[in-house]
């Protein structure tokens, strides 16, 4: 069984993504396995197995728990053995553990995903459905109902959030629009590898550099020596830990000077077209200029 820390994923993906490809990669945090790098191929596998041998609840669980859709896996009774966090965010206060599909299935689709249940056992062949859910049928959602072990796997895509994506990008970029403004203050958007993969307007003045410039780089290199070790230091706790943190430091501005900022990582880690830290990034005042 492969392992590797948080924080050396993130420093050598590449690397640990190609053995991901043979293996499933336990990442641990705080010493504990929390997370599972794995292909697809073998997630596929384990989903539509129909073996004699039962899956691996602790696996299962684990998986389960990488998962952005909502995911629901049933015993041959169809009680619940494992769910994903989305499909745990929509049955918000309610204890799946030991409830059947019946018992949790929302009124107004149960039925029809009920009797698709029992078809994809008896066929052996996945059924496929589009259900809208919510208030006044609000969300798109596509559901599959895989065969899995003698139960069932049950997927569903929710297509409003392609909606919700654009939404929240057009949102953002209002938000950069206005930060500009401001003129000492700037927003970033940052990978998991430390790269800088937007940024505002104000930022470009600030440092005095190009995105085909400050993209090309890790975020620590715009700092100056004595620095960049802890915004890197700094960026690194923000991910493994999903809190936020803050630093002062000093940005390699226009004509090489080191500029006094303070930068500020977000504890979250927001979905727009892969995952990215939030930071922003002001001017301190020259009473305040020291870095710590």
């Amino acid at each position: 069984m492969e392992a590797v820390t948080a924080s050396d994923l993130v420093r050598h993906f590449g690397a640990w993504r190609d053995r991901a490809m043979n293996q499933p990669v336990y990442i641990h945090h705080h010493g504990r396995p929390k997370l599972v790098l794995t292909s697809v191929d073998f997630l596929e596998r384990l989903v539509s197995s129909r073996g004699q041998d039962k899956p691996d609840r602790g696996g299962l669980a684990t998986l389960l728990d990488m998962m952005d859709s909502i995911v629901l896996v049933t015993d041959a009774d169809l009680c619940l053995v494992g769910i994903s966090p989305p499909a745990r965010h929509l049955l918000v206060r309610v204890d799946w553990r030991g409830k059947t599909l019946e018992e949790i299935l929302p009124e107004e689709v149960r039925p029809f995903l009920l009797r698709a249940v029992e078809a994809a056992r008896a066929s052996g062949v996945p059924e496929r459905l589009q259900l809208r859910l919510g208030t006044n049928g609000s969300r798109r959602v596509d559901v599959s109902i895989e065969p899995y072990d003698d139960g069932v796997c049950v997927v569903g895509h929710d297509r409003t959030a392609q909606e919700i994506q654009t939404m929240a990008q057009a949102r953002m970029q209002a938000i950069d629009d206005m930060v500009s403004l401001l003129g000492n203050v700037a927003w970033l958007r940052i990978n998991l590898r430390g790269y800088i993969v937007g940024a505002s307007k104000s930022f470009e003045r600030l440092s005095g550099l190009m995105p085909a410039a400050y993209s090309s780089v890790r975020l620590p290199t715009l700092f100056d020596l004595p620095t960049r070790v802890g915004v890197g230091d700094t960026l690194e706790k923000a991910i493994d830990t999903m809190s936020a943190h803050a630093i002062n430091a000093r940005l390699i501005a226009q004509r090489g000077e080191a500029m006094p900022v303070q930068i500020a990582f977000s504890g979250e880690l927001l979905r727009v077209a892969g995952d990215v830290v939030l930071a922003t990034l002001s001017i301190v005042p020259s009473s305040a200029g020291d870095a710590g």
